[in-house]
């Protein structure tokens, strides 16, 4: 016969076990700029990808620099809401590419039953002011 406690440890590992598979199952990645390219300092237009499709729940949102808070990327992906492919511009209204290390981070969130997962992408680009040169 299995107690109460039992019953709740085993519904625990089955939905520790259920999310951790879910966590693997989800993934971001800034697709353009790439790690180490220079890139000219203000406005920056960033492409992306992501394991979101018609049947997740997902957004992607972005910030450059920790700069807080993430900021949402436009879905670009064939339906409405759908951050299979995603894109986002830095302008002044929110924070502009800076001279020299800039870090780029993406953050997919999706929500699965009363659980809200996420992982993260960061890339390193370098801002270069091309009138300096």
């Amino acid at each position: 016969m299995l107690s109460i406690a039992s019953g709740l440890f085993l519904t625990y590992v089955l939905c520790s076990n259920t999310i951790y598979a879910e966590l693997q199952d989800i993934g971001v990645k800034i697709t353009f700029p790439s790690t180490g390219q220079e890139i000219p300092v203000g406005e920056l237009t960033i492409f992306g990808i992501s394991t979101d499709n018609s049947t997740t729940d997902c957004q992607v949102h972005v910030d450059v620099n920790d700069t807080k808070p993430f900021q949402k990327a436009t879905a670009t992906g064939p339906i409405k809401d759908d951050y299979s492919t995603w894109i986002f511009t830095y302008i002044q209204d929110y924070r502009l590419i800076r001279e020299g290390v800039n870090e780029l981070t993406a953050k997919i969130s999706c929500l699965y039953g009363p659980v809200n997962l996420s992982k993260y992408h960061t890339v390193n680009v370098i801002g270069v002011n091309k009138e300096q040169q």
